[in-house]
């Protein structure tokens, strides 16, 4: 009796353990981290894609490469895009936050004391694009409000 129970177990956590290597590590990270992660083609694709919250209007018109990672309930996000120039908005601040997440690798080391401040988002200019975050200031907070 107990070898059949040992060996449902061990089935089942195999079954478990192989379930998660074909999902991806990191989408059971996203599961777990409670973030989701989108990539755009262009900038009218993210437009018709964006998920969560409205797409933020710095992304530069000319995007082509646009990659972003916000946590579930859209407190915090990162967006990685290429482009030539900001759109919307933006003026020069002192940076606030950091980035919450990493993912993209392209953090300027060190963060810079300044970025541009377009809407609820930093920005910083990184090779070949823009790098942009959003860090709630209060509970709940999300950048479209």
């Amino acid at each position: 009796m107990t070898t059949t129970r040992t060996r449902v177990a061990v089935g089942g956590a195999l079954l478990v353990s192989a379930s998660l290597l074909l999902t991806g590590c990191s989408a059971v990270e996203d599961i777990l981290g409670k973030v989701h992660e989108e990539s755009f083609d262009s900038r009218a694709a993210a437009s018709e894609g964006w998920v969560g919250v409205a797409m933020p209007s710095w992304i530069p018109e000319d995007a082509t490469r646009i990659s972003s990672v916000a946590t579930t309930d859209e407190t915090n996000s990162v967006i990685s895009t290429d482009g030539t120039a900001l759109a919307g908005d933006c003026v020069e601040a002192e940076r606030a936050k950091i980035p919450f997440d990493t993912r993209f690798g392209e953090l300027p080391d060190p963060l810079p004391d300044t970025v541009m401040k377009c809407g609820a988002y930093e920005v910083v200019e990184v090779d070949g694009g823009w790098l942009g975050w959003f860090g709630a200031t209060e509970p709940g907070q999300r950048p479209d409000e």
